[in-house]
């Protein structure tokens, strides 16, 4: 036996993340057309200096290109929250490596010419 696991002691979490995000879909996911720009909602353990990074990856491993953070948030722990979708993409953030939440109406694109 080890000692750490004798005396209870093991290793604290990652601090946990959330991020406010747009994205383009890759077209690997057939809900989201290649090139669909889309709000997501991204949670994720990690620490402060590589909190981006971590929202980064996480998002291109899920079908998501050209990511771009609007806010990042250190959340509260214990969580607590009464919305729906945020309790559902934080239990998917403590259980796997993150989870994401895909708000489904693409952004509308606004093309300017000078």
């Amino acid at each position: 036996m080890r000692w750490k696991e004798l005396f209870g002691t093991r290793p604290k979490r990652l601090p946990l993340w959330a991020a406010l995000c747009t994205a383009r879909a890759d077209g690997s996911n057939p809900k989201y057309p290649p090139r669909a720009k889309h709000a997501i909602l991204a949670m994720t353990h990690a620490s402060e200096t590589e909190a981006q990074t971590t929202i980064y990856a996480l998002l291109q491993s899920h079908g998501w290109r050209e990511p771009e953070i609007k806010q990042l948030k250190l959340l509260d722990e214990p969580f607590h929250s009464d919305d729906p979708v945020m309790r559902i993409c934080h239990e998917n953030a403590t259980q796997n490596d993150g989870g994401i939440v895909v708000y489904s109406d693409p952004i509308d694109e606004v093309l300017t010419t000078n």
